[in-house]
């Protein structure tokens, strides 16, 4: 017994090492009417097409939503339609909500090559498809700011992370709002450090390329020679007066 419990033990350490890296419910080979999405695999809908639901089971409306939405996926797969069709389980995380800017459940996103639009919510099967196969094209793209892969989003979803990260440690009392100010308050600092230091980097790089100011100076000879030949030229002027005076006296005794 003792012989088969050890196969069993390395089947299963296998089966955990082969099959325990796929923790997306969406990130299997095989097809599925609805795909169930969260924050640690949402990035598959950057690829392809999608249709992407967002709903709480206990929120008005989205018992409803649901059975239909079921419904509608069923029917893209029947159809053979290149368009998946996703659940994003919003309540096991809040970053969800921060990362595709949700404001009310239940919502829609049409995506389609990494280009996020929300649609109007709707509930027939019919409605639904006429949204996924045509009407999603009238739709204006998400602006860049609330494009879930954005730089803003992305800091926003850090953020709320790095709170119920120190939220969940226990460290502070267990105080949701403790944890939010100590997390802003090391954001804050991390932003002035790295303010600092681009400034300082940049102030670096200004000087290097600022060009140097070139003083010329007078070389020192030149102005000596200059100088002993005015002291030459001052005898020979005396000279040239003592001259012209002695002529002037002869003109007169003439």
């Amino acid at each position: 017994m003792n012989k088969y419990n050890i196969y069993a033990l390395l089947f299963t350490a296998f089966l955990g090492c082969t099959l325990g890296k796929e923790l997306c419910p969406g990130s299997s080979g095989e097809r599925r009417a609805v795909v169930h999405l969260d924050e640690g695999c949402w990035e598959q809908v950057l690829k392809g097409e999608w249709m992407v639901g967002f709903c709480l089971p206990l929120a008005k409306n989205c018992s409803q939503f649901e059975r239909v939405w079921t419904d509608f996926a069923t029917a893209m797969q029947r159809n053979e339609s290149r368009v998946e069709v996703a659940t994003m389980l919003i309540e096991y995380t809040g970053t969800i909500v921060a990362r595709f800017s949700v404001s009310r459940v239940p919502s829609i996103l049409h995506v389609r090559n990494g280009s996020f639009r929300e649609l109007p919510v709707a509930y027939t099967v019919d409605e639904l498809m006429e949204l996924a196969l045509w009407k999603w094209n009238k739709i204006q793209p998400m602006t860049f700011w609330r494009h879930p892969n954005g730089c803003i989003i992305e800091a926003k979803v850090r953020y709320l992370q790095a709170i119920e990260m120190v939220f969940n440690t226990k460290l502070f009392g267990g105080d949701y709002n403790r944890a939010s100010l100590i997390v802003g308050v090391f954001s804050f600092l991390l932003f002035s450090a790295a303010v600092t230091a681009a400034c300082a980097v940049y102030s670096a790089i200004k000087d290097l390329l600022k060009p140097k100011k070139i003083h010329v100076e007078a070389p020192k000879m030149q102005s000596q020679s200059s100088t002993a030949v005015l002291e030459t030229l001052k005898p020979s002027e005396q000279n040239f007066d003592s001259a012209t005076s002695s002529c002037l006296k002869l003109t007169k005794i003439d």
